[in-house]
């Protein structure tokens, strides 16, 4: 029963690691969400674009809608429309089942969902086939692995207005925030008119939580191998110092790793820690609180894998530490227990 139970913990343990992994891998690793209160007028539109480009930044636009669909064949199917200007991946990062995302300024391309494809076509082997999307005919490119009916359409610059969302790519890990909020005002919108959405630091975070195991079970090894080693006490104290003066030397490029906003220059002022809790808060509060959108509802779904992967890490840990108590229970015994004396 023990050696199941342990089984059951590793088990537990390496499907929510790695279910982590796969989870960050999924989100842009320098993106950000934009979603505007009321759609951007062509004035904003241009001036965003603009900001965006002296950034050197990567942007994508768009907006969704729902439609009817209806093929040659008779078949119809509500869908949520995306159209997009700009790198449609940027929006909406997925894989595909079948073909490849439309290109930037391929206007009569477009890419299908799944269930989408199998409500239309009755396959998902739908790419090379032609849809009607608002009286344009639009060539199926490709099949998203993606649950509900929604397609993906890019748009040309010219013939775009009515944005109500976007994608910013290729922001630099310093300062993403305070870029983005630059951008913004130069575009002359406000922070209380758009909701930001940060994608690579979600992602960085999920990183961070599914490296957490791994380096703990690494320290544990390392300091079983260190107990086990038959060493003098100069040579352990040589080694020891060794280490620790390795460890010093690989701390400033350790720490340049860390986002701006964590620089440990700062952690001694209190403002920092006061304004760190409530950007966190804030961005905590727009993740909680979604659009019902295409993309919105994917990363909802993201969010609740993600809580599900913690907890499954810690059930799994849970069970180790148990199993491991159960393992050895005289050596708990014994350090609980006091020698006694006869006197």
């Amino acid at each position: 029963m023990a050696r199941l139970l342990r089984a059951l913990g590793w088990l537990l343990t390496a499907v929510s690691v790695w279910g982590l992994f796969r989870l960050a891998a999924a989100l842009p690793p320098d993106g950000y969400g934009l979603r505007f209160a009321e759609p951007l007028s062509p004035a904003q539109t241009d001036a965003l674009r603009r900001a965006a480009g002296e950034q050197g930044l990567d942007l994508t636009l768009w907006r969704e809608e729902e439609i009817l669909l209806t093929t040659g064949t008779g078949r119809s199917c509500k869908a949520r429309l995306l159209t997009l200007n700009g790198d449609p991946w940027l929006a909406f990062p997925s894989n595909y089942c079948v073909g490849t995302a439309p290109g930037a300024e391929q206007w009569d391309g477009c890419a299908v969902s799944g269930p989408l494809a199998d409500a239309l076509f009755g396959s998902r082997k739908a790419d090379g086939l032609v849809l009607d999307v608002n009286d344009s005919p639009r060539h199926i490119t490709g099949v998203l692995e993606s649950e509900g009916e929604f397609l993906l359409c890019p748009e040309s610059a010219d013939g775009g207005m009515g944005y109500t969302a976007a994608a910013l790519g290729g922001i630099a890990t310093g300062d993403p925030r305070g870029t983005v909020q630059a951008i913004l005002q130069s575009a002359g919108l406000t922070a209380d008119t758009v909701t930001m959405l940060p994608y690579a630091t979600l992602r960085l975070v999920l990183t961070w939580l599914a490296w957490l195991p791994l380096v703990t079970a690494g320290l544990r090894l390392a300091r079983q191998v260190w107990h086990g080693l038959q060493l003098s006490r100069g040579v352990r104290w040589l080694a020891g110092f060794g280490i620790a003066v390795t460890a010093a030397l690989l701390l400033p490029a350790g720490l340049a790793l860390l986002p701006r906003w964590l620089i440990p220059s700062r952690w001694s002022d209190p403002g920092f820690w006061t304004g760190l809790a409530d950007t966190l808060w804030g961005t905590l509060q727009c993740f909680l609180h979604l659009p019902n959108t295409v993309p919105e509802q994917r990363l909802a779904r993201q969010l609740l894998t993600a809580a599900g992967c913690l907890a499954g890490f810690m059930l799994g840990a849970l069970i180790l530490s148990e199993s491991t108590v159960n393992r050895h229970p005289c050596r708990h015994r014994q350090t609980e227990e006091k020698p006694s004396s006869d006197g």
